[in-house]
Formats: structure tokens, C-alpha cells, sequence
């Protein structure tokens, strides 16, 4: 159990310097959000994105992939409150929601213990775990980073979805979410 903890933070150390260090360039992007204003965030230059805006001006989801290379896929989905008087989950409540998804998918992940990582990002603080699925299927993807953060009065969910020798990719989306701001 101490080895994998080390493993564990060795990781999570190794994807940390590999976003401060070997970070893909980026570009400013900035996404509408329907009578919300706009999520502003730094994209890598290589991956293309998608805005999906469903019917009734309820929250897009921002889809990335890449332009060439191997697939991946990310997805983005900045939540308003549906009333002004709505108030964000706390930060302790926000991990507790990550954990009970870790819960849900457990029996499905090679990990037997998935930890639960703090994401600070510019505008907020929020909660994600990665996992391994044990039998993907053909045209599925093997590794999942899922969480969510607090992006000022948004909640930003996100999936992050690769295979193996993609923790580049990783890092990148991560640092993406590290970026979000949210102007009115």
C-alpha cells in the first residue's frame, strides 16, 4: 500500500512538472455561454474544439480532440446556477460528490484504490480522480480523468479520455481547466 501511495505522488509529481515544464503552447479562447457571458481559457494550438450547444440556452459542451496524431477526447461542460438564488456547493461538498462517482465506477477500474486530487485552478478549486478501465472495448479508451471545478460562479465538469503514452494530454487538459476564468 506505501508503494503504490509513492507511486501514486511520483505521478502526480511527474504530471505536475511535465504542465510547468514541457506545456504545449497554447491560444486564448474564449467560449460563449448562452446569457452567461463567456468561459475563457488557454487551449493547446494542436487540438481542435467543438462547441455543443443544446436547445433552450442550457449549459454547451466544449468537446477537444486532436488535429492529427493519436485520438483523444475531452469534454467540457461549464453549469450555471439555475437561480440566482442557488448556492455553489462548497468545496468539501464538491470532493464528496467526486468521491461517490470514484464509488460508481470502482468495480469497473484496474486501480483498487483511486484517490481523489485537488485541482486549483485561477478562479476556483475543484476535484478529479483517473482510473483504468479493466476491459475496454475495441474503439474505447483505456485511461478516464474525470472531476469537477469551481470557476468563479460556474461549476466546470470535465472527462478527459486516452490511451497509453497520452500523459501529455493529461497534463494539458489539466492545465487548461487551471486557466478557466469566467467573464461577464
Amino acid at each position: 500500500m506505501k508503494l503504490y501511495r509513492l507511486t501514486l505522488c511520483i505521478a502526480f509529481l511527474a504530471i505536475t512538472t511535465a504542465t510547468a515544464v514541457g506545456a504545449a503552447e497554447t491560444t486564448e479562447r474564449r467560449l460563449p455561454l448562452p446569457d452567461h457571458g463567456f468561459l475563457q481559457i488557454a487551449v493547446p494550438v494542436s487540438w481542435q474544439d467543438q462547441l455543443r450547444q443544446p436547445p433552450d440556452r442550457l449549459p454547451p459542451t466544449i468537446a477537444f480532440r486532436p488535429r492529427g496524431g493519436l485520438p483523444f477526447d475531452i469534454l467540457i461542460t461549464p453549469i450555471w446556477p439555475a437561480h440566482k438564488n442557488v448556492v455553489l456547493p462548497t468545496p468539501v461538498e464538491l470532493r464528496q460528490r467526486v468521491e461517490q462517482v470514484v464509488g460508481q465506477i470502482k468495480p469497473r477500474a484496474v486501480e483498487k484504490h483511486i484517490q481523489v486530487i485537488e485541482l486549483r485552478g485561477s478562479a476556483g478549486v475543484g476535484y478529479y480522480y483517473a482510473a483504468t478501465d479493466k476491459a475496454p472495448k475495441p474503439g474505447e479508451y483505456k485511461y478516464l480523468t474525470q472531476g469537477i471545478l469551481r470557476v468563479d460562479n460556474l461549476l466546470v465538469t470535465f472527462t478527459i479520455l486516452t490511451n497509453d503514452g497520452q500523459q501529455d494530454v493529461v497534463a494539458d487538459a489539466l492545465a487548461l481547466l487551471r486557466s478557466a476564468v469566467h467573464k461577464r
